[in-house]
């Protein structure tokens, strides 16, 4: 994988989205997909749950649901405590994982796009079983297919220009284009963990994000 050649495209992809740009950023090197389709589908559906519960579900009934998918030992401590009513404050951010689904749903195959200038459709809930009905997730497993390294590397790559180049722009309070093609610095970030947890054996909550 020539990941010079990664770099160019990601850096020009980011110029047109109106973003700036760092030549000098560290590639990548070589990376490998370190996370099983079970694994990976296990953690994309702990954490719809909370981001449904975020939205208005019961966190009973989510909580009732994981159990029922044999799911209990798969969610995260502050999942944990959200679902249990002893983290009220949690909800808001669960609400911006909504973004870190969406490409969560892109790496597993369910549906073709993970663009830079565009947030996820309203159709997304439709591609994850029915909690309220206590639909079982034997279809919605059947369905995921992880995508191969050679359509991932990219993503993650651009991913990291972009998050840098939203830090950048905080630290030294520049200026945005009026007009830019930008989503919120935010849906950048959750975006890129669900990427890069692909690809590294750190625990969900501590997945390193530097830039």
């Amino acid at each position: 994988m020539d990941n010079e050649a990664i770099r160019q495209k990601s850096l020009s992809k980011a110029k047109r989205l109106g973003y700036p740009v760092n030549s000098h950023l560290p590639l990548l090197g070589d990376i490998k997909i370190e996370r099983s389709l079970e694994e990976f589908v296990d953690r994309m559906l702990c954490l719809y749950t909370c981001v449904a519960c975020s939205y208005g579900l019961p966190k009973k009934m989510g909580w009732a649901w994981l159990a029922q998918e044999g799911l209990l030992e798969k969610v995260t401590t502050g999942e944990s405590l959200y679902l249990r009513e002893k983290d009220p404050d949690a909800g808001e951010k669960y609400k911006t994982h909504v973004e870190t689904i969406w490409a969560m749903t892109w790496i597993a195959g369910l549906q073709d796009e993970l663009e830079f200038d565009k947030t996820c459709t309203n159709e997304m809930v439709s591609m994850f079983p029915n909690l309220k009905a206590s639909a079982s997730s034997e279809a919605f497993r059947s369905k995921c297919q992880l995508r191969d390294l050679e359509e991932v590397v990219p993503k993650i790559d651009l991913a990291y220009c972009l998050h840098w180049a939203v830090g950048y722009e905080s630290l030294n309070k520049a200026e945005i284009p009026k007009k830019p093609k930008r989503i919120r610095p935010y849906i950048i970030v959750n975006r890129r963990l669900a990427l890069e947890w692909l690809v590294c054996d750190d625990p969900w909550d501590e997945v390193h994000l530097d830039t």
